[in-house]
């Protein structure tokens, strides 16, 4: 069995030289501390780790690609999105490497998102400049006109698969809160409630997203078994299509989730 070895030892985890001296605790040291540290490669986090005994460069999950397209001739959108990896999806200190690497950066104090979702301190965020590590994502009209072939403006990202991908615009406190926009900038959400006329969709105008109980985004499915509509599987790529017209059950935007 092939034995990891965490940051300088267990055997030295209480030697001073080999613990943070700053303020700021890494959140795997207080993990390992706690419940001691894994010897076995093996986990259900999608490690790459090819195994053998020799050292590996381990990895933490596949990567996913995140795809936006408008599908509006008219007008512009604005949306955003966020993703992160929960503190206890994190095995080992090369996954932690792994996430930084792969642009993930760890939170270093609570931060809530509306009153969707808490992330504690040590949650690994997918690095962008807004709330959460959220990303802006602004996406030109196709300028097609009546009779035009239709050539929606896309955008991708490939990321290290999270454990929640949120596509927002306001912060998420019921599904009446903004998750996207159409026309020229993104409206103040500060201004009131969303509605669902005028350039501002809502998150219940997302067709996989959950009201009752309130629960928007996307999430990580591990093991086997169906997924249900708002899950995928590691490695899995996600695709959002906004459209000003609502389709038969009055959502805005569409997810696809495939393979």
């Amino acid at each position: 069995m092939r034995q990891m070895y965490i940051g300088c030892g267990i055997v030295l985890l209480l030697v001073a030289g080999c613990m943070p001296t700053s303020g700021e605790r890494n959140a795997f040291w207080t993990l390992t501390e706690m419940f001691g540290a894994s010897s076995s490669g093996d986990d259900d986090s999608g490690s790459s780790g090819t195994g053998g005994d020799e050292a590996t460069d381990v990895g933490f999950r596949r990567d996913m690609t995140v795809t936006f397209t408008n599908n509006s001739g008219t007008s512009n959108l604005d949306v955003s999105f966020a993703a992160w990896v929960n503190v206890s999806s994190i095995r080992s200190a090369e996954q932690q490497d792994a996430l930084l690497r792969g642009g993930y950066v760890q939170l270093t104090s609570e931060l809530q998102i509306g009153s969707a979702f808490t992330l504690v301190p040590g949650t690994f965020v997918y690095n962008g400049p807004g709330l959460a590590g959220a990303t802006a994502v602004t996406l030109a009209s196709s300028g097609a006109e009546e009779g035009e072939e239709f050539v929606g403006e896309s955008l991708e990202y490939t990321l290290i698969t999270p454990d929640v991908l949120l596509v927002f615009s306001q912060p998420p406190v019921s599904c009446d809160s903004v998750a996207f926009t159409f026309g020229t900038s993104l409206v103040d959400p500060g201004t009131g409630p969303a509605t669902s006329f005028g350039g501002q969709k809502t998150l219940a105008q997302v067709d996989v997203y959950e009201c009752d109980p309130f629960r928007p985004g996307l999430f990580f499915k591990s093991g086997g078994g169906a997924k249900a509509p708002n899950e995928y599987f590691e490695g899995e790529n996600v695709l959002f299509e906004f459209s000003e017209g609502a389709d038969a059950d009055g959502n805005y935007a569409t997810v696809t989730i495939s393979g």
